[in-house]
């Protein structure tokens, strides 16, 4: 973890260098305030005269919410912008105002309104803040002098259809001739209801006053002196900062995490203290289950082959009577030691050496998929398992590959420690004396004890691995250096190819890999 804390630090100063020079570039901003009390007056609503009582505290505090949002709509906004033309003198646009405007109710529990202009000059926000102000103002009267106006006209509307009807009541009474007809004394009743609505109506006509004010007020113009810088630009350097911060840190974290896996080749000399074999890279071609014979993957394949003699892990001879065995693991399943096991094979037939595969990985034989051979019952459990008459070329089966020989691993057992520990060299014994090379296609170094002791059986071993942890590496090579001193290489599959000299092996004392480069 110390290792790599430098990355936090210098990602954090890089990012604050960035911050400082954006922040920099950010031109000068001041902010100011301009308060407004958002209360309660009376309202005029058609067909009444009817005052609205005066709101409680709570009810002005919503209102005040309301009008906070109310400011911010381009509605209103506009006809802030049009109703001052001072505003457009000063360059600005009603998005300006949009923008570097803000309204906001301060407290839930009062009744106003908080106005925030933001400029590049001091004396261009106070004039923005307080234009907004006076503007919402305006817009607020000019909504409650429309509904006076409103209000005047239905009531001056009522009167004038009232003294029409007084008026043609009138006419009415005065056709009749004779004072004493009963149709006078009626239409004298309906006239006098309606002169006592006109007079009502008259009434409330007087009483409208002449002009209102909205319900909001502003209490508190912003000033000069009240304004402040606006600390945008340090906001900008303290977000850049904290980001630079968050990304040393992930890249902290993921350094660690590669630090502690096997990456390229030259780690393995370096911290498994173990001979190196070669590389088989990343190849489309390689498909699951197939044999790599021809292109990069094939090449590859020959220079481990060459590797293996090279390194010492196995004999620089590979001849009958004295065949070598070569046994093919990994650490853990799947990493790809049966396509190195049989790609290794065809490599050797092709140099002109009689070649066999066993597949030693009885929990899970799998090794005649690759040669396209149906599994075969008297395969190695069979040997195994058998007497010692049991013939052992009936278990040996040919494979497509010239020069290429398979004992496939027959019928699955659970526990197979001990039959390959009492059978097993009697085998080995019989085919070095048949073949030049025998590979041993063998199960995963920590999936049990097999791994260890067919290691014991053969003349190298060939450990194949990808991106492992180095800990988990480093637990295998401590099991197989406790219980032999069979030498032991590495070869690294599924890593990506090197573009400029990509040939690199190494072989490499006991003890390279020192206390020090334990993880920890």
């Amino acid at each position: 973890m110390k290792k790599h804390s430098w990355i936090i630090l210098v990602c954090t100063v890089i990012a604050l260098a960035a911050g400082a020079v954006v922040a920099k570039s950010q031109p000068p901003a001041y902010t100011v305030n301009s308060t407004l009390l958002a209360t309660s007056l009376p309202s005029f609503a058609p067909g009444t005269n009817t005052e609205v009582a005066p709101v409680s505290k709570t009810s002005a505090a919503s209102l005040a919410i309301n009008d906070a949002a109310e400011i911010a709509t381009r509605s209103v906004m506009s006809f802030v912008y049009q109703s001052n033309p001072a505003l457009k003198a000063h360059g600005l646009t009603m998005d300006d105002l949009l923008t570097n405007v803000t309204a906001m109710n301060p407290s839930p529990n009062t009744s106003t309104i908080l106005l925030t202009a933001t400029a590049s000059k001091p004396a261009n926000a106070v004039f923005l803040v307080n234009a907004v102000a006076n503007g919402y103002v305006a817009y607020k009267t000019r909504q409650v002098q429309d509904q006076l106006i409103l209000q005047r006209t239905y009531l001056q509307n009522l009167y004038n259809q009232y003294q029409a009807q007084s008026a043609q009541l009138e006419k009415q009474i005065l056709s009749y001739n004779n004072s004493s007809d009963p149709h006078i004394a009626l239409l004298t009743t309906d006239r006098n209801a309606v002169i006592t609505s006109m007079n009502s109506t008259q009434a409330q006509l007087l009483q409208l006053p002449s002009s209102v004010h909205a319900d909001v007020f502003v209490i508190q113009p912003a000033k000069i002196k009240d304004v402040t810088p606006s600390y945008k630009a340090l906001l900008y350097e303290g977000v850049i900062a904290a980001s630079g911060l968050l990304i040393g840190l992930l890249i902290w974290l993921l350094m660690i995490y590669l630090d502690y896996r096997l990456q390229t080749d030259d780690q393995v000399p370096e911290k498994l203290g173990l001979n190196y074999l070669g590389t088989l890279s990343k190849d489309k071609e390689i498909q699951p289950g197939s044999i790599p014979t021809a292109g990069l993957a094939a090449q590859q394949l020959a220079d481990i082959s060459v590797n293996l003699r090279l390194t010492g892990v196995l004999p620089g001879s590979w001849r009958t009577p004295e065949g070598a065995v070569l046994l093919i693991s990994s650490v853990q399943p799947e990493e790809g030691k049966t396509t190195v096991a049989t790609g290794l094979a065809a490599v050797a037939a092709r140099a002109g050496r009689s070649v066999l595969v066993i597949d030693a990985n009885l929990r899970q034989p799998a090794t005649h998929l690759a040669f396209g051979l149906a599994p075969n019952d008297s395969g190695l459990s069979g040997l195994l398992r058998a007497n010692s008459g049991q013939n052992l070329d009936a278990a040996v089966q040919r494979t497509n590959i010239p020069g290429v020989w398979l004992i496939a691993g027959g019928i699955a057992i659970d526990n197979p420690t001990t039959l390959l520990e009492e059978g097993m060299p009697a085998i080995l014994a019989q085919v070095r004396k048949k073949t030049d090379l025998i590979i041993i296609d063998g199960p995963p170094l920590l999936s049990g004890a097999e791994a260890s002791l067919l290691a014991t059986m053969s003349d190298g071993v060939a450990m194949v691995v990808g991106h492992e942890k180095v800990a988990l590496l480093l637990k295998a090579r401590a099991i197989l250096r406790s219980l032999t001193d069979t030498p032991l290489g590495v070869i690294m599959n599924r890593v990506s190819t090197r573009k400029h000299n990509p040939y690199y092996a190494m072989t490499c004392s006991d003890d390279a890999a020192t206390e020090d480069l334990l993880p920890v």
